[in-house]
């Protein structure tokens, strides 16, 4: 077939809970998204587990229903683009088999052992060189730990991959790590782009280097899809996979943002708050040190650097409140026989803002700083109903991403505009709520599968179906809705958010959990 007709990109990402494949038909302007829940098991207590094997059916069970979506989708897919979350470990053998249950990122196994080296100063001595702080889900500690207790498994095993690498591995049988997911994890010298010798011997681990895989670059092509792969799949053998980037960078691109005029939200279970820096400002006397960002990775275009201000705390604590607390507007909502999101969010709107209602502190698993911080209504009164209580839901939400996006005030202006994406997009009531709060311009892209736009972009720029990332952008996600912030709202708000900034400093002071 002609190279013209190879005018679809499939994007691959894998999250903590899905994984979804997107067939992008670069002819018409049609996607088609598919996927596929892969439950997380907990052996034991802070043990976070995932069948890896598992994820592989599933992701391979998602990528053939997006080709067959297509019309004559086989004969037309260009390349695959892959993302999928940073940290966590995924243990494998020679030919990318697992060797035990993949561990989650948001696992605390290692916990006592990050706590040891902290009081010890080793976050501080490594922060310029990784970037990043020390947490227990990341893979020096989780090696550490299987160190210890594990060290059968160790030796079986062949290399220590990332959750896309490992995704990557299946596809074409090359054991590789990417470049953007590696910065982010603690264990790369962001300054040569290579392992750390000084990480490694921090975490007592420097006998395992072994296990660490060579690097690329996102815009490379790392191999074609194997005959194993390709039955699986669907995908014709020998189909280009490029090797992609972790999903903060995924999201950044697919929502259009190249550079540090946006702040990029993500408003789905993970309040996520992103903004694009010059790679040469990565120093603690420059941006780095001027943040201290929450986690931080090698971006794209090259040259750049992500720093993100993230936590538990955005638009999934709608639903916990929906599902456990508040159940009359979901009665209410199926008696009228429309969606529940749209009825409480209309109902919001449509309350008259009152500086005495009640507010809602949105850490039911931790805030930024404090992980024993919990989550509360303030202000309650006999007069508060369920949607009143909501309110104050969807408003905590909001302040709290305007605290995260505070955070990164040092690197950016107070004005700069914010790119919204995640589950909070898709309602125009919501979006307008984060510009009022926020008292910033906020910008909505009507595409869904942001992170699945990043890797097709990627994929695409890697086999020249597009001549460059905004190429790529202009092609998949070019229109945005704007939203201006109201200004009396916007006053409002910035009251609130005074208010609100009090009462979460108490509550990280004399956290709730210990």
């Amino acid at each position: 077939m002609a190279r013209s007709s190879r005018n679809v990109l499939i994007g691959l990402d894998a999250g903590g809970s899905y994984v979804k494949a997107t067939a992008f038909d670069l002819a018409n302007g049609h996607s088609a998204t598919f996927k596929r829940s892969v439950g997380t098991s907990h052996p034991r207590p802070g043990h976070n587990e995932r069948d890896a094997e598992l994820l592989w059916m599933r992701a391979a069970e998602v990528i053939r229903s997006a080709v067959e979506a297509v019309p004559h989708g086989r004969d037309r897919v260009a390349a695959v683009g892959v993302t999928a979350h940073g940290n966590g470990l995924y243990l494998v053998d020679e030919y990318g088999v697992p060797t035990r249950a993949s561990i989650q990122a948001s696992d605390t196994r290692a916990a006592d052992l990050v706590h040891r080296w902290a009081v010890n100063g080793v976050p501080e001595q490594l922060r310029e060189q990784v970037w990043n702080d020390l947490w227990p889900g990341q893979p020096g500690p989780l090696l550490a730990w299987l160190a210890r207790h594990e060290p059968d498994t160790l030796r079986r095993s062949s290399a220590a991959l990332m959750c896309g690498d490992y995704l990557r591995a299946r596809l074409t049988g090359t054991l590789q790590g990417e470049l953007t997911t590696w910065s982010c994890n603690g264990l790369l010298d962001s300054s040569n782009l290579s392992i750390s010798d000084a990480a490694l011997c921090s975490y007592e681990i420097e006998d395992l280097k072994r296990l660490l895989p060579p690097l690329v670059t996102h815009d490379m092509l790392v191999g074609p899809i194997t005959c194993e792969a390709a039955k699986l799949t669907g995908l014709p053998e020998g189909t280009p996979v490029s090797a992609g980037v972790v999903d903060n960078v995924a999201l950044q691109l697919g929502a259009g943002v190249t550079d540090g005029t946006h702040i990029l939200v993500g408003a789905g279970t993970w309040s996520i708050n992103q903004l694009l820096v010059p790679q040469d400002q990565m120093t603690i006397s420059g941006a780095l040190g001027a943040v201290s960002p929450y986690a931080a990775c090698l971006a794209v275009p090259t040259g750049m650097a992500l720093l993100i201000e993230a936590s538990a705390t955005s638009a999934s604590t709608l639903t916990w409140a929906l599902d456990h607390v508040q159940r009359g507007p979901s009665i209410e909502a199926d008696r009228l026989g429309i969606n529940v999101y749209d009825h409480v969010l209309e109902a919001v709107r449509d309350l008259t803002p009152d500086p005495n209602g009640p507010m809602f502190i949105p850490y039911l698993d931790g805030s930024r700083q404090s992980a024993g911080a919990r989550g509360a209504w303030l202000g309650l009164s006999s007069s508060d109903t369920d949607y009143t209580m909501l309110k104050a839901v969807v408003e905590g939400i909001c302040l709290e991403h305007r605290r995260h996006v505070g955070a990164l005030a040092a690197a950016s202006s107070p004005t700069t505009p914010l790119r919204l994406a995640g589950g909070a997009a898709r309602s125009r009531i919501w979006s307008q709520l984060f510009a009022d709060v926020s008292g910033r311009v906020v910008e909505v892209s009507p595409v869904e599968e942001i992170g699945a736009v990043g890797a097709a972009i990627i994929a695409g720029v890697a086999t020249d179906e597009f001549a460059s990332l905004d190429a790529g952008i202009e092609h998949l996600n070019p229109h945005h809705e704007t939203f201006a912030p109201d200004p009396e709202r916007a006053a409002f708000y910035s009251k609130r958010f005074a208010r609100y900034s009090r009462w979460v400093n108490r509550i990280e002071e004399d956290p709730w959990a210990g």
